[in-house]
C-alpha cells in the first residue's frame, strides 16, 4: 500500500497564520524533521515559503505508525507528495 492511501494523507497543517498565509501543497511542503511518534500518531514539521508547519499524523495502527515515522525520517528533504508515493510496508 501506498503512503498515499491511508485514510487522512496528508494531513493538514496545524497552528494559527497570517491572513495572508498560504497552505502548502503536498508539492511544496518540504520534510524537515520528526519531532515524535505517540501510540499511533506521528508529528512532524514541513517547510514552505521561509515557514516551519506542523503536521499531526494519526496512524491506522502503532505498526503504520512506526514504518511512516521510520520512512519519513529517512526522507528528511522530500515532499509530502514524494512521502506519499512510497510503500508502507505490509507487516
Amino acid at each position: 500500500m501506498k503512503i498515499r492511501d491511508l485514510t487522512e494523507w496528508p494531513p493538514q497543517p496545524g497552528g494559527f497564520y497570517k491572513p495572508s498565509y498560504r497552505v502548502p501543497t503536498t508539492e511544496q511542503a518540504i520534510v524537515k524533521d520528526v519531532v515524535k511518534s505517540h501510540h499511533n500518531w506521528v508529528t512532524f514539521t514541513c517547510s514552505f515559503g521561509g515557514n516551519d508547519n506542523t503536521y499531526d499524523f494519526e496512524a491506522p495502527d502503532l505498526t503504520d505508525a512506526k514504518h511512516l515515522k521510520s520512512i519519513l525520517e529517512r526522507n528528511i528533504g522530500k515532499t509530502l507528495f514524494e512521502i506519499g508515493n512510497m510503500d508502507l510496508p505490509a507487516d
